[in-house]
């Protein structure tokens, strides 16, 4: 316990911060010695801030962010408006769980990307077949999340509400709320999923955006600005769900 004390009162970020120094030192000083173009394969992760930098300063890395976001919350909400609800009724109805769930177990294996070839059919290079992708990736951990949430609650909770005389309204608002630790967590792994699927449509069909960023850069061999494309990504991931624990820490306290 003595060994391990110290190591308590360190910052949540310094495990991180040593890796990108070990990086940079292994990057800069290591692997040149071994590999002629290293700055290519390698470059260390300064340079991937420097790029950034500019790329910001000549205003052309904020619209690619707006322009990923902009996919990814518009998608997620349209699946958080069918999602959800369909989640909730799956889960208080055994009748309308057995006619979906056919539906939802045979459709949720297949991967958002492997609807894209459809998707350009039907709606061409447009922020539509985007929203379509995000929306069919991320609805499923909301449904499944909400039906799990609803039948985890414990009926002898039903039951003394029912007792102390609730409707079928107050019931289900109760129900809900006893849900919704269960339901946040879809939305945790929902908007995760999202920026995986946004990133992965874009390098195959958008001209704009963080993976168009990405895959053109790769094309271009700039390395340093891949490493903008994910950095990015990272640190927007990194703010939301910090954002989504605070917002569920205010939202449902008893959980």
């Amino acid at each position: 316990m003595a060994v391990i004390a110290p190591f308590r009162r360190l910052p949540s970020a310094t495990l991180l911060i040593v890796l990108l120094l070990l990086w940079e030192a292994f990057a800069r000083f290591v692997l040149p010695t071994y590999e002629p173009m290293a700055s290519l394969v390698l470059p260390p992760p300064s340079a991937g801030v420097i790029d950034g930098y500019e790329l910001l300063i000549r205003g052309t890395l904020l619209p690619q962010v707006i322009a990923s976001a902009r996919r990814v919350y518009g998608g997620f909400l349209a699946a958080a408006i069918v999602g959800i609800p369909l989640g909730a009724a799956m889960g208080l109805s055994p009748r309308v769980l057995r006619q979906m769930t056919p539906i939802v177990e045979i459709i949720r294996p297949i991967p958002p990307v492997a609807w894209i070839p459809i998707t350009l059919l039907w709606f061409g290079i447009t922020d539509t077949q985007q929203y379509f992708i995000i929306f069919i990736g991320t609805i499923f951990p909301l449904v499944l999340s909400t039906i799990a949430g609803i039948q985890g609650i414990e009926p002898i909770l039903t039951r003394a509400a029912l007792s102390l005389g609730a409707d079928r309204r107050t019931l289900f608002l109760l129900m809900l709320r006893g849900a919704l630790p269960s339901i946040l967590l879809g939305v945790r792994i929902s908007l995760g999923l999202a920026w995986f699927i946004v990133v992965a449509s874009e390098m195959v069909s958008a001209s704009r955006g963080l993976g168009y960023l990405i895959i053109q850069a790769r094309t271009a061999m700039v390395t340093e600005r891949v490493y903008v494309g994910m950095f990015a990504i990272g640190l927007i991931g990194f703010a939301q769900d910090r954002f989504l624990v605070w917002f569920e820490r205010k939202l449902v306290p008893w959980a």
